[in-house]
């Protein structure tokens, strides 16, 4: 696939994840590797398709299933392989406050799934904001 393949590819991703349809899925390859910072609480990696659902289900879990799920995309750049994507995540934790996070998450493809992602973030608000209280 070429750049713009790979950007239209992550877009769409990105655009089923915000409405939290299932179909995302469908976009990830059976061999699929995710990686999280390890400061993160859920830091490591991930690995195989349902490894990697079960830790996006998880941490799903941890926002509002009421509120909007808003996922504002600020720039992706791509190449034959790989996509790179800035964004900005805005909603509610489950237990109704407010978080808005910088994510930088680049996507290698391949065939047209997704076959690694490393994900980037603020750690340290992440964990602010959703630390028991």
């Amino acid at each position: 696939m070429g750049a713009r393949e790979n950007i239209a590819l992550v877009e769409e991703y990105l655009a089923r994840i915000g409405k939290q349809d299932p179909s995302f899925e469908k976009l990830l390859a059976d061999d699929v590797v995710w990686w999280v910072p390890p400061g993160s609480e859920a830091g490591g990696t991930y690995r195989g398709k349902a490894t990697v659902l079960d830790f996006i289900r998880t941490g799903s879990e941890k926002y509002s299933a009421t509120a909007p799920f808003e996922i504002t995309i600020e720039r992706v750049v791509a190449d034959d392989e790989w996509a790179a994507v800035q964004l900005i995540i805005d909603t509610k934790t489950a237990d109704g406050r407010d978080y808005r996070n910088h994510y930088h998450i680049a996507f290698e493809i391949r065939d047209g799934e997704i076959v690694t992602a490393k994900e980037y973030l603020d750690t340290k608000h992440a964990h602010d904001v959703f630390a028991p209280k």
